[in-house]
């Protein structure tokens, strides 16, 4: 309803305030002011829809004004009246006050009364589609925020399977020592304690910098090679700047215990893995391909691990490919800000 709006007329005349009063409180809320200073006073108070100026005023013109209401209350719809000898103003009006429109004096009510109704009907569209832009972005971070909430909540069912996927493979590990070296195997036994205590670290964390998984690497290699000693030969060729590049925790040692698990470790057969970074920001893990006669006991869980991790991550694919005799594994790295 018309009615509701609330206009500001400023004027230093008496008379033309009175006018415009008299006129106008039929059809809206009118308060008026007889100087800028005033004006500006006033709607630090109250709640102003539109204000209507006179340019010509003693201490402060009415583009001056409106220069101080775009700054300071931006949503107000600004109207000056300017004599038609008087185009400078008009055209400061237009570019420094930004105002909606301009109007000559002296004013007659009818032409006033169209220009201030289409104002307000420009003011009313206006407001609705910031309403609306601002309920569309609240439905934006409400969907992030559960799209956010059901990523967690997937992240932690992964990290469930993780704990007892790298158990019981260094179980397994262990079992296998156990009738071949006792003491090799209460070593183990020791180091794998304070590899898992990292491991229970680390795993609450959706990404760990490359740095860190190079360490839990390296912690997790010494274990392997007290079982396959020279059999197993690892070469990690890092990046030249890995202090912002992350990846989710473990990422590698899921590849390195799939090709450890997968393939013959032997003297005569050493197994060759290589860790690399590519040129396109994504991180290489290769091993010579020489199959078990008999497939390893295992869960089958590790690689769709990883595959499920970084989907919740990002958009990225892991990738998976046998080439030349070489088992390959690709996975995005992820540049933190």
């Amino acid at each position: 309803m018309e009615g509701g709006y609330h206009i500001l007329y400023v004027d230093d005349e008496a008379d033309n305030l009175s006018v415009f009063r008299s006129y106008f409180r039929k059809y809206y809320r009118v308060s008026t002011a007889n100087s800028a200073h005033e004006a500006l006073l006033f709607l630090e108070k109250e709640q102003v829809d539109l204000v209507v100026s006179d340019q010509r005023m003693p201490g402060m013109t009415g583009v001056a004004m409106f220069e101080i209401i775009r700054t300071r209350f931006p949503d107000i719809i600004r109207i000056i009246l300017t004599a038609y000898s008087d185009m400078q103003a008009a055209i400061d009006a237009i570019n420094k006050g930004k105002v909606y429109y301009f109007a000559a004096k002296p004013w007659s009510p009818e032409e006033l009364t169209i220009i201030i109704s289409n104002a307000l009907e420009s003011y009313t569209l206006k407001q609705l589609s910031r309403r609306l832009v601002e309920e569309n972005a609240s439905l934006l971070l409400k969907t992030e925020r559960q799209e956010k909430a059901n990523i967690l909540s997937q992240f932690e069912l992964l990290k469930t399977k993780i704990n007892p996927h790298f158990l019981f493979n260094s179980l397994n590990i262990l079992a296998a020592l156990i009738p071949e070296n006792q003491s090799l195997a209460v070593e183990f036994t020791t180091r794998f304690s304070k590899l898992y205590r990292r491991l229970l670290e680390l795993r609450d964390q959706p990404l760990i910098s490359l740095d860190q998984e190079l360490e839990f690497v390296d912690a997790y290699l010494y274990l392997q090679k007290m079982r396959f000693d020279g059999c197993l030969q690892v070469d990690i060729v890092p990046p030249e700047r890995s202090e912002r590049l992350a990846l989710p925790p473990f990422t590698l040692q899921i590849l390195l215990e799939n090709a450890i698990k997968h393939n013959i470790a032997a003297e005569e057969m050493p197994l060759l893995i290589r860790i690399t970074t590519q040129g396109n920001g994504r991180l290489e893990v290769s091993n010579n391909l020489q199959p078990r006669g008999t497939p390893a006991e295992s869960t089958g869980l590790g690689l769709d691990i990883l595959k499920s991790r970084y989907e919740l991550i990002t958009p990225e694919p892991v990738e998976f490919e046998q080439r030349d005799g070489r088992f390959i594994a690709r996975v995005p790295l992820i540049e933190e800000a």
